[in-house]
């Protein structure tokens, strides 16, 4: 697998009536006889279902090979089906050669009885990029995970307890990577005394891996023309693979109550992830909500740009695109695109890096393309040029905050401390009246997060910053052009343009802003400044970062921190029992900058499923480097 690029190749298919077949490993994708009864024979009743759906809160269904997610699809209609009201299913997958979202149409349509299913998924399939891609479909009631990557490293990177496994790659003999010992040991790392398997093939490397690791491996009567296939259960008597690799671990599982401190995108982003769970919280937030960060009259939302493998790249990009999918269907966001400008020749030859970094969606374009995609005149347009990515686009920050708050309550209230007491948070005010008690706290307030004392190692920066409108501007884009500063259309006529940076919490002179930015504007778009008219001060506010420029979602270090893992920081192995290393029931969610509205959704995504004990939507390695505990860490490495 090619590891300069993060965009994967799609597979070359072959068609026919029985559907398609993979070229290179010149196998088919399912049964030519009947794909789907195939599924529901092999997988479905393979793994005792729907009988296993019975009195399950959740039900984790893992699966080795998505391809063209018949098997989900199968699985879906059954839990929809069968399954006991307010159950949840969790279905998480991996691909190392992701179909495209029309080839998997094509070779789905014959199977008309799941039309409604299908065209969902089609609607949300993901981008062939590497990393974990979540998607939530039937209001929360179904989650779809894929992973895409190599096998071995797809399954290293799970945190998930299966209750059934689906083993469908390509054939052993023509995919033998996907079927070795070290891949049958992460199966088995992954389950349960009594988890299930299926697969179809009945081959002896099968057999002796899975036994190896644990199962009980019985062959039954196949299906179709094949004569035999193979149904094992875990037994937990063999070692089960490779203990967990993350040092900083997922904030522990919690029933009990729940308090937010916060009320923007990022507080909004988690009442959303809880509610989807059937989970409620208490909310704070001192001036209500869209007072901070997320109070700016409009928002772009576009991925942060970076054009390397790396894990904090695959998540952040991953959350780019799980924020898109949630947002595509609300009123106040404008699915547009944005041009990302060249502003010289480094420029132009680093955005060109990244359209070839990361494939579909991101494309260099030239001057007459770039002036086509933004609505502008060739004149206006000028020289304009660089990298348009296609699911961009600007929103209304209050309208997204509100609408994933719902009908939540929120209270009004400024939490001024957080005391622990027995296995509870207790919130007091200024006066130090008791607000609420709950067992998790979650920080989210933005450039608050600095005013508790219990958060103090995970400490954040000031930027603060402005905006200026210009309403009666006569040549406006239809889409945002960014290049540091950044030009978009207002909701109603004229132009928005963003935004000042200075470092600490004072968002300048409203009058020097608005002239600093029509000036930049006349440097990089002399034609749309000539007609900008007059300016007006828009949204001063401040925004709150870690040095490293990423966000974090997690636990924070306790006071056993430094002893628990201060030999594995000196290079020895993981310490047991490094769970004890975060304070009990608190989390920061956080430290977004100006990508609030494009990474809070996933990372809320991420704490809601740690305190509910579901499959972690990011991967182990993403997760790590975006936790809150990882400066801390780090310090003790130095020492």
């Amino acid at each position: 697998m090619n590891g300069s690029t993060l965009f994967l190749a799609s597979p070359e298919l072959d068609w026919s009536p029985d559907g398609p077949r993979a070229r290179q490993v010149e196998d088919v994708y399912f049964s030519v006889e009947d794909g789907l009864e195939e599924a529901r024979a092999v997988f479905l009743a393979g793994c005792s279902l729907p009988d296993g759906f019975a009195g399950r809160e959740r039900y984790t269904i893992a699966e080795m090979g998505f391809g063209t997610g018949l098997n989900f699809l199968a699985a879906w209609d059954m839990f929809r089906r069968t399954a006991p009201a307010g159950s949840r299913l969790h279905f998480v997958t991996l691909e190392g050669y992701p179909l495209r979202a029309e080839d998997a149409a094509r070779a789905l349509a014959p199977f008309g009885s799941l039309a409604e299913l299908r065209d969902a998924l089609i609607a949300a399939w993901p981008s062939p990029r590497k990393g974990a891609h979540r998607r939530i479909f039937d209001q929360g009631r179904v989650t779809l995970t894929v992973f895409q990557d190599d096998a071995l490293s797809a399954l290293e990177n799970m945190e998930l307890t299966a209750d059934a496994w689906f083993l469908d790659g390509f054939a052993p003999a023509k995919n033998p990577d996907m079927w070795s010992p070290a891949v049958c040991a992460e199966i088995a790392r992954l389950s349960r005394p009594g988890t299930r398997a299926a697969t179809f093939t009945v081959a002896g490397a099968v057999r002796r891996g899975l036994a190896a690791a644990g199962f009980a491996v019985s062959k039954v009567p196949g299906y179709g023309r094949k004569r035999e296939r193979l149904e094992a259960v875990f037994e937990g008597k063999a070692a089960v693979g490779t203990p967990s690799r993350a040092a900083l671990p997922r904030l522990a599982q919690d029933e009990g109550p729940i308090a937010i401190v916060g009320g923007g995108i990022a507080a909004a982003s988690l009442v959303h992830a809880l509610r989807l769970r059937g989970r409620t919280a208490q909310v704070f937030a001192e001036d209500g909500l869209c007072a901070g960060a997320s109070g700016a009259p409009r928002g772009l939302l576009s991925p942060r740009l970076e054009a390397a493998d790396r894990p904090h790249v695959r998540a952040t990009l991953a959350a780019f695109e799980y924020a898109r999918a949630l947002y595509g269907p609300q009123p106040g966001f404008t699915a547009s695109g944005l041009l990302r400008a060249a502003t010289d020749d480094a420029e132009t030859a680093r955005l060109s890096r990244l359209a070839q970094m990361l494939g579909s969606g991101y494309e260099a374009v030239s001057e007459n393309d770039a002036a086509s995609l933004t609505g502008l005149d060739a004149d206006t347009a000028g020289r304009l040029h660089g990298l348009w990515i296609e699911d961009a686009g600007h929103f209304d920050p209050a309208g997204l905050v509100h609408a994933l708050f719902g009908e939540q309550g929120v209270q009004a209230r400024r939490v001024d401390t957080l005391e622990r007491a027995g296995d509870a948070w207790i919130l007091r005010d200024r006066a130090g009246a008791v607000l609420s008690e709950a067992s998790t706290v979650v920080l989210a307030p933005g450039a608050g997060l600095s005013a508790f004392e219990a958060a103090a190692r995970v400490s954040v920066e000031h930027t603060a910053g402005r905006i200026a409108l210009f309403p009666a501007a006569e040549r406006v884009p239809s889409a945002p052009i960014a290049w540091g500063h950044y030009a978009a259309p207002l909701e109603g006529p004229g132009l928005l343009v963003g935004a000042t940076h200075l470092r600490g919490s004072d968002s300048g002179d409203p009058l020097e802003a608005c002239e600093a930015l029509a000036e930049g504007l006349a440097e990089h778009l002399p034609e749309i400044a000539s007609t900008l008219g007059q300016g007006q001060s828009g949204w001063g506010g401040v925004r709150a970062a870690f040095a490293d420029r990423l966000p974090a979602t997690g636990g924070v270090p306790g006071s056993r921190f430094d002893d628990i893992l201060l030999d594995h920081a000196k290079g020895g192995p993981l310490p047991e029992g490094r769970t004890q290393c975060l304070q009990p029931g608190l989390a920061v969610l956080g430290g977004f900058g100006a990508r609030g509205f494009a990474h809070a959704p996933l990372l809320a995504e991420a704490l809601a499923s740690d305190l509910c004990g579901d499959p972690s939507p990011l991967e182990l390695a993403g997760r790590q480097t975006l936790h809150p505990a990882r400066f801390a860490l780090r310090a003790l490495r130095r020492k």
